[in-house]
Parts: structure tokens; C-alpha cells; sequence
């Protein structure tokens, strides 16, 4: 764009006249640099058009030459015109063609600036994020700086605790290996223990199951005794009833509740040849359990433990089958006795 024009016609044309007489061709860029590139270039290159007009057409109209018709004078002063005019077109174009050169130019130069001002900004900008980020990363190394101090400090307090700890292992160490030692006598000791009481085991074993094979023998057969004379007596009674049914007609109500005395014997009988097969059951079973914990008792010391722990509640089993025995033939002396007051009672 254009600047705003600041100079007149009378200082070109006294510029032109100077490079002129001074043997320069006055062009628009000696002209313009002359002004101090002040003004229009376009109202410049008019002044300098101008003035090359009425320049070429002063000249023409002073020219006089003795001794030559006027005609012939006009003539080449026609002819001269025409040819100052063409020149003066030709160099119009070329000044035309050089000042757009020069607008491209100036245009280019232009833009450059602008480019040239952008990537200052840009760089300025660039330079302000790099001084901000100069001034964190100063700021991170003064806190890497204080951490890697408080880290030295801290590195220097774990060295001397793990000196501590190393003096404590070397000690825990010590007292380890004597507690090995201590544990190993501790152990070999232990061993001969368990397999002294495995033997008193082993032998207190196979004399509790002698003792309950004979009092399982001597249980059974007392049962089958029981059982023998329950049956004899049942029988006997049946035969009794059968025989006086006819003949103690008047006592039928006596003999009704004679059998239902009878019939809950029996029942109670049944009972307890079930108690005396489950007792077996379970007599088979505790025979079993004493297999099994005589055979797991050359295992270790738990297994020893719980040996005994089974032996126990074998003998506590054993003696509750008593009880339950002797309570079986307290119910089975009951209805003996039972039978014999209805014995009298017909009688």
C-alpha cells in the first residue's frame, strides 16, 4: 500500500534537473532515494512523468536553427515528438514493469517482515515458555537438590540401622543354633520317651483287649443264659395257660391280664436282645478302633496322644455297655418276678 504523499512537483522536478545535469538518467529510484524515500511512489512517478513531459515539450518549442525553413523545423519537431512521446511511453512500460517489479518486491519484502515479526513473536513466546520452564526445572532442582539430601541423610540412618539389625541377626543366629542344638537333644530325648510309652502302651493294649475278649465272652454267655431260661419259662407259661384255659374259664379276665403281663415281658425281652445286639455292634466296633490305634500307635507323639484319647473312650463305652447290661438285667429280673406273682396269682 501506497504511502501518503509528503512532497511536491517542485522538489522532484529540482531532483531531476540535478541528476540530469549531474549525467544521470532521472529514474524513479534515484529520485525516490534523493527524497529520502518520503512521499507516494505512485504521486512520485507522476511528478517525474510530469516533468519529463514538459521538459520534452519546452525543448521542442525553444528549438530554432539558423538557416533552416520552419516547415522543415516543424517538421522534425513533429517527428522528434512523436519519438520523445514513444520514448517516453516505452520507458512509462518499463518504469510500469519496473515499478511492479519493485511493488512485488516491496510486497515480498513485506511479507517477509511480516513472517520475519511473526516468528519473532513466536520465538519470543517460545523464550517466555522456556524461561518458565528454566524457572520450574530450577525450582525442581532445588527440590531435587533438598530431596536428594534428606535421601543421603535418610541412606546414611538405614546403613546404620542395618548395621544394628546385622549385629541382631548375627545374634538371633547364635541363639538359633543353640536352640538347634538344645531342640535336637530336646527331641532324641523325647523319642526314647514316646517309644518307652509306646511299649507300656503296646502292652496295656493287648492286656485291655484280652481283659474285654473275656468280659465280651463272659457278656454273652450271661446273655445266652438270660436268654435260655426267658424262653424255657415263656414256654412253660404258654403251656401252663394252654392247659388251664378250659378249666379256669371264671378267671378269664385274670388270665387276659396275665398275657398282657406276658406280652410286655415279651416285649421287654425283645428289647433287650436288640440292647444286647447293638452292645455287640458297638463291642465290634471298639475292637476295631483298638485295631486302628494300635496299628497308628507307632506314629508320632499326637498320634500316641490320640491313642490314649480312644482308649479312654473305649473304657468309657465298655463301661457304659455294662451299665446298660446290668440295667437290662434289672429289667429282666423285673419280669421274672413279674411272671412268678401271676404265677401265684393263678395258682
Amino acid at each position: 500500500m501506497a504511502r501518503s504523499s509528503s512532497v511536491t512537483f517542485e522538489a522532484v522536478e529540482q531532483i531531476c534537473f540535478q541528476l540530469l545535469s549531474q549525467g544521470e538518467n532521472p529514474s524513479f529510484n534515484l529520485v525516490y532515494a534523493e527524497l529520502g524515500n518520503k512521499g507516494s511512489s505512485e504521486i512520485v512517478q507522476r511528478y517525474i512523468d510530469q516533468w519529463r513531459r514538459e521538459t520534452g515539450a519546452a525543448f521542442f518549442r525553444q528549438r530554432s536553427i539558423p538557416g533552416m525553413p520552419d516547415e522543415l523545423i516543424s517538421a522534425t519537431d513533429s517527428f522528434m515528438s512523436k519519438m520523445w512521446s514513444l520514448s517516453l511511453q516505452q520507458a512509462d512500460q518499463i518504469l510500469a514493469a519496473q515499478r511492479q517489479d519493485l511493488e512485488q518486491e516491496r510486497e515480498a519484502l513485506r511479507q517477509r517482515f511480516q513472517e520475519a515479526d511473526d516468528r519473532i513473536r513466536q520465538l519470543e513466546a517460545v523464550g517466555a515458555t522456556a524461561s518458565r520452564q528454566i524457572a520450574l526445572l530450577e525450582q525442581e532442582v532445588g527440590s531435587r537438590d533438598s530431596t536428594i539430601s534428606d535421601l543421603r541423610s535418610q541412606a546414611l540412618e538405614f546403613l546404620r540401622q542395618r548395621e544394628g539389625l546385622e549385629n541382631r541377626v548375627r545374634q538371633l543366629e547364635e541363639a538359633a543354633e543353640a536352640r538347634e542344638q538344645k531342640f535336637t537333644a530336646e527331641s532324641e530325648r523325647m523319642v526314647r520317651l514316646l517309644q518307652s510309652d509306646r511299649d507300656r502302651y503296646s502292652a496295656s493294649l493287648k492286656d485291655e483287649q484280652e481283659r474285654g475278649a473275656q468280659e465280651r465272652e463272659l457278656l454273652l454267655k450271661q446273655i445266652e443264659t438270660a436268654r435260655q431260661e426267658k424262653v424255657a419259662e415263656l414256654m412253660a407259661m404258654r403251656q401252663q395257660i394252654a392247659n388251664r384255659e378250659d378249666r379256669e374259664a371264671r378267671q378269664r379276665e385274670q388270665t387276659e391280664e396275665a398275657k398282657a403281663a406276658l406280652r410286655e415281658a415279651v416285649s421287654k425281652t425283645r428289647q433287650i436282645e436288640t440292647s444286647l445286639a447293638a452292645a455287640e455292634g458297638r463291642i465290634e466296633r471298639l475292637q476295631a478302633q483298638l485295631k486302628t490305634a494300635s496299628e497308628a500307635a507307632h506314629g508320632k507323639e499326637s498320634a500316641v496322644a490320640a491313642a490314649e484319647a480312644r482308649a479312654r473312650a473305649v473304657e468309657e463305652v465298655r463301661l457304659a455297655e455294662t451299665a446298660r447290661a446290668q440295667r437290662a438285667e434289672a429289667n429282666l429280673a423285673e419280669a421274672l418276678a413279674e411272671l412268678a406273682q401271676l404265677r401265684k396269682q393263678k395258682a
